[in-house]
């Protein structure tokens, strides 16, 4: 149905009046696709502003030190046979002495290399399906339960040559990792996995 606006005036019969209904009909479906075109860009422009605003509280969420972070970060370290993981050890040890209980460690893990025949980087395993359960057991004290599970690092490549002599065995892993909170950092204490000598 039409409306006053959108009426042809009567003298106008044929061609005259569907050419008059046809101009008409353009202009409406021109504002309706620009109104349609306009509404899209905003609607994009919302969802990239809502995409930086959750990155950015996804990367300050990542950057909090948590006990579980630290217990992670410490035990990939270690099975990687990485130095780093000093910087995760708490002050229970010593300072210097931390150092050296994870050289120590390191001495000891490629002497048992030697041993066996091998180079100190056939020793180093990856962690894989990680799973953590906290327990805080006070304001700057927790205990984290560690499970895992970690196969030794091999070339990809020579895949096929690691399955065939099973060098890619699945070993689980399960500890409880007691931490400290140091200087604003959770810190390994206690004797995690075989870092020290009984």
């Amino acid at each position: 149905m039409l409306t006053g606006a959108d009426r042809i005036p009567t003298g106008l019969h044929g061609a005259e009046a569907a050419f008059l209904r046809k101009g008409k009909g353009q202009n409406g479906e021109k504002e309706e696709a620009s109104m349609d075109s306009g509404g899209k860009f905003l609607t994009f422009t919302s969802i990239i502003i809502l995409a930086v605003i959750l990155q950015g509280v996804l990367i300050i969420a990542e950057q909090r030190e948590t006990p579980d972070k630290a217990a992670v970060e410490f035990a990939r370290a270690y099975f990687w046979l990485d130095s780093s993981m000093a910087d995760r050890l708490c002050k229970e040890l010593g300072p210097s002495e931390a150092a050296n209980v994870v050289e120590g460690y390191l001495q000891r893990v490629d002497q048992e290399a030697r041993s066996l025949g091998y180079a100190f980087d056939y020793m180093k395993q990856e962690l894989y399906q990680v799973e953590t359960r906290v327990s805080l057991t006070e304001a700057d004290k927790a205990r984290v339960r560690l499970t895992a599970t970690r196969k030794r690092a091999i070339n990809p490549v020579f895949g096929a040559v690691a399955e065939v002599f099973a060098l890619t065995q699945a070993h689980r892993v399960e500890a409880v990792i007691d931490l400290v909170r140091e200087d604003d950092r959770w810190k390994v204490c206690g004797r995690p996995f075989a870092l020290t000598e009984s």
